[in-house]
């Protein structure tokens, strides 16, 4: 079952079991350990047995691109447990983000940060890579993300020269 929740509403022993799950598969990672992340709004999680079979967030932010403000939804941490992997349910689940971020949330986009290894994935599910820079606040000052950005569109792909978030990156 998918359940789709106001992040601030999960129950306590939900978040911190996502929490761990985040922290066993990117807490050795050096730029997730030295990168101050923002909030999430959402998090859509799907259970198998009352256990987290797969799960992501979205942060809802107004961001820049280019010359023009923008809603988005920032996707992060779209993790499935190892013994719940080769089932195919981050994709199903993600199948489902445009609805959610242009239907029900009402927003302009979808925005991803990510490693090359996983490029082919959200491909595969209609995301596309952009090649500009792509900036975000850390206590230190504003910086450029140093990996890949893909985004969601709604109709037709944008190419934008430049994106700032607007904040913490997702």
């Amino acid at each position: 079952m998918v359940v789709t929740t106001k992040h601030a509403d999960l129950n306590l022993a939900t978040q911190k079991e996502i929490n761990r799950i985040i922290d066993e598969e990117f807490g050795s990672i050096p730029i997730v350990q030295q990168t101050e992340w923002a909030e999430p709004d959402w998090t859509i999680v799907y259970c198998k047995k009352n256990k987290i079979a797969s799960f992501y967030n979205i942060v809802v932010r107004k961001i820049q691109i280019d010359n023009k403000l923008v809603w988005a939804g920032g996707v992060n941490n779209v993790i499935t447990p190892p013994e719940y992997r080769g089932h195919g349910y981050a994709s199903m689940m993600l199948r489902d983000t445009g609805r959610f971020i242009f239907d029900e949330l009402e927003l302009q986009c979808g925005l991803l940060l990510c490693a090359d290894a996983l490029l082919p994935f959200y491909k595969r599910l209609n995301w596309y890579k952009v090649d500009c820079p792509v900036l975000f606040q850390q206590k230190s000052g504003q910086k450029v993300w140093p990996a890949n950005t893909m985004l969601l569109c709604n109709g037709e792909a944008i190419k934008p020269s430049a994106i700032d978030l607007k904040g913490l990156p997702w």
